[in-house]
């Protein structure tokens, strides 16, 4: 059976990857297309080029309707100057009503058929009374979303503590699994909250992200102390350098440190073999 080919998009920034049918055309990296989705025709950025899926879909992929045009980027900028006036009208009808919710967001999707206005709020506030008066005014129908502190930084975007620019949760796609403990624990990294919460308050993104090259480096690395034998000798593991895949080796007999990459060395046993 041929394997599926497809492409990877995301629709804001650091936003969930979906993957869909490329229809024929041959889409690179950072490439902009106009995909079909269950809310219709939307503007993406391809994260991931043609390529073929592991495993077959759960149910047949929704295609790529073409490259993005230069009409599609005019009216994408269009809708993201009625965003910000219906960010404006919104935030008008918070203080009307006197409702205790924080404003985060609005999108107008790329057909300008519908308004998602994101919010945060420690309770559950009244929003019939909001969401019918901002339809209403806007001349499209809302959808009213509450969003947790991880989402709302991502959608307010700003700079990052490491102040690299845009935050991880924007300039990278969202990652799957769970942000936990065990991550920073496995990176050595103190365990204050100054250190590995980020700007939400939450564990920071780059934990996920860096993650599986820590794992695969502790996994093959020899522990601290062990009797390793390198091109340069026999030694003993003091440090590691893990984003150059090396470790200090203290060599036996003599007082110089190297550098030796993990798979140039080898664990000896207890008795020396």
């Amino acid at each position: 059976m041929p394997l599926t080919q497809a492409v990877a998009v995301v629709f804001t920034g650091g936003g969930r990857v979906y993957s869909f049918d490329p229809a024929g055309l041959e889409l690179a990296w950072n490439e902009k297309v106009i995909c079909q989705t269950a809310h219709g025709h939307e503007l993406g950025r391809v994260v991931k080029k043609n390529h073929e899926l592991d495993e077959p879909p759960a149910a047949p992929l929704k295609k790529v309707i073409r490259r993005a045009t230069e009409v599609d980027h005019e009216r994408a900028a269009e809708n993201r100057l009625e965003a910000k006036r219906a960010m404006r009208v919104f935030r008008e009808l918070i203080r009307r009503f006197e409702l205790e919710l924080k404003p985060v967001s609005v999108e107008i999707v790329f057909d300008g058929s519908r308004a998602v206005v994101s919010y945060q709020a420690e309770t559950r506030p009244e929003l019939e009374g909001i969401q019918t008066e901002l339809g209403r005014r806007l001349g499209r129908r809302v959808e009213l979303r509450g969003v947790g502190p991880r989402e709302c930084a991502r959608l307010c975007g700003d700079e990052g503590l490491c102040g690299t620019g845009e935050r991880c949760c924007r300039r990278f796609p969202s990652h799957e699994q769970p942000i936990t403990l065990r991550m920073a624990k496995d990176q050595e990294l103190p365990m204050t909250s100054g250190r590995i919460t980020g700007l939400c308050g939450r564990l920071r993104c780059c934990l996920a992200f860096e993650h599986p090259l820590y794992k695969s480096f502790r996994d093959r690395a020899p522990r601290v102390g062990r009797r390793v034998e390198t091109p340069a000798g026999v030694g003993v593991v003091t440090g590691y350098t893990v984003l150059e895949d090396m470790c200090t080796v203290q060599l036996e007999g003599d007082a110089r440190s190297v550098e030796i990459a993990i798979d140039e060395t080898s664990e000896l046993g207890r008795n020396g073999n």
